[in-house]
């Protein structure tokens, strides 16, 4: 390489050089100092303007950190410097080109092999001497400790802000809007979320859902996936998702939980599609596990025409793997006829023996027994760390401890479900107040799965088609 100074280039002939204008700003320190992709543009241009360069082009990455090597305007950069469109790269300072010694060398290494020089307008650094690459290594060391640091300090900022239930940035869901820094429910817009939900518990299908959105709002301009994510969106049901954990009550609920809730565990049994042969779908898809193993069902189609097409499912656990005993090919049809036997009974049962836990659970509120004993606990922490105990008995009590608390947890939330099934139990009732098997054998294939869907969590059957119903 004939020179690699980066800041003293008097002696270099500046006259046919191509450089390349490289800015970037993380959305942090947008944030924090208002550090602007305008203001380094600006800088540059108008360096390379008086020095004589010739603007090869400009590249602008916004919203990247400097830890991050795979930015897509530094390796649009890289790329025209391999190709050797480039002789030098003007930068306002070092750190946005790199924040850490193992990153620079890894791009210093590309543009040493093409002999491109790197040169800072608003700092000095000769990398040509020993001298020089240990004051760069410095500096690099320095900026990768204050980075660390600022993203530190956002990151506490930010997490402040979100448990105070403060709006911080990016787009506003549909149907909520901003006032006085916080989230509220946008009237006019609400019933859109409400008619989204709805129209996915008639359909069970996001495409079906987003067709419905679209006739009758064509004002939004909805697409599939913006539906998909409307569906999926706990800020409806008053949750702001973050790194650091779910908030709760971060703004008034749209949705009520119970029916968000039902609409994700839709959309995972629906997440696998049918095949393209198989336009009438499996009935059963993801509600049949095996009694041997418990894996869910996969389809099997086979049709020689039309006429003769025939749903199968098996074991995938035993057919690709060996590791069930189960070879049995399920026949749709079996299963449908076996099910339609055994659903009043263990619907009638199901509700009869929640029936009864209602009237004999005992209603305790278990909190203070739980608070008493996680008190304890940390008492016993206390203890061992003050040396006041033994290994042997701080184990011991450790153990017991948690046995206990285990076991509160577990009884507490059997009564949270039992209080909270309450809303299916009169949609499940429903279905003894009518002639079910009757309008059952009149629908299609596709309402068929939407019935089991809304009322079935699985199904576990065996290899002699005995069937156990678990409902939601």
């Amino acid at each position: 390489m004939k020179d690699n100074i980066n800041s003293n280039m008097n002696n270099y002939n500046k006259k046919a050089e191509e450089v390349a204008l490289y800015i970037r700003v993380s959305t942090e320190e947008q944030a924090l100092n208002g550090d602007s992709l305008r203001t380094q543009r600006e800088e540059l241009t108008k360096y390379a303007i008086a020095n004589g360069f010739h603007i090869y082009n400009i590249y602008e990455d916004d919203g990247f950190s400097a830890t991050n090597l795979k930015r897509p305007a530094l390796q649009r950069m890289l790329k025209d410097v391999e190709q050797n469109k480039i002789n030098r790269i003007l930068i306002t300072k070092l750190d946005r080109l790199s924040r850490g010694v193992r990153n620079y060398y890894k791009i210093l290494d590309t543009l040493d092999s093409h002999e491109v020089f790197w040169q800072t307008v608003f700092e000095k650094y000769d990398s040509s001497t020993a001298n020089g690459r240990l004051h760069i290594n410095i500096m690099l060391s320095v900026a990768e400790n204050e980075s660390a640091q600022t993203s530190e300090r956002i990151r506490s900022v930010f997490k402040t802000k979100v448990e105070s239930k403060e709006l911080i940035s990016g787009k506003i869901p549909i149907g909520l809007k901003k006032e006085n820094k916080k989230l509220i429910i946008d009237k006019d817009k609400e019933q859109i979320i409400l008619d989204c939900f709805q129209f996915y518990k008639e359909t069970t299908s996001a495409y079906k859902t987003f067709q419905k959105l679209d006739l009758k709002y064509p004002e939004l301009q909805l697409n599939y996936m913006r539906t998909y994510r409307i569906l999926t969106n706990k800020l409806y049901i008053g949750i702001k998702q973050t790194k650091y954990g779910d908030i709760e009550n971060y703004c008034p609920s749209i949705i009520d939980k119970k029916t968000f809730e039902n609409t994700q565990r839709l959309l995972k049994k629906n997440a696998r599609k049918p095949s393209k042969k198989n336009s009438g779908g499996y009935i059963f898809q993801s509600l049949l596990k095996c009694a041997e193993c418990g894996y869910t069902l996969g389809g099997k189609f086979y049709s020689k025409n039309v006429e003769s097409s025939k749903y199968y499912y098996i074991c995938k656990r035993h057919h690709l793997a060996m590791k069930c005993n189960c070879n049995t090919n399920f026949n749709e049809q079996k299963i449908e006829q076996k099910l339609l036997k055994v659903f009043i009974p263990q619907l009638k049962n199901y509700i009869t023996d929640y029936e009864y836990k209602q009237k004999n659970i005992e209603k305790t509120d278990l909190s203070k027994e739980i608070i008493n004993l996680e008190n304890k606990l940390s008492k016993l922490k206390d203890l061992y760390v003050r040396d006041l105990i033994r290994i042997d008995d701080y184990e011991n009590d450790y153990k017991n401890f948690i046995t206990q608390l285990n076991s509160l947890y577990n009884e507490q939330e059997k009564i949270q479900n039992i209080n909270t099934t309450d809303n299916n139990i009169d949609e499940l009732k429903s279905f003894l107040k009518q002639d079910f098997i009757s309008i059952y054998k009149q629908l299609s294939r596709t309402e068929k799965r939407r019935i089991w869907l809304s009322i079935i969590d699985y199904i576990v059957i065996d290899k002699d088609y005995n069937i156990k119903i678990f409902f939601i």
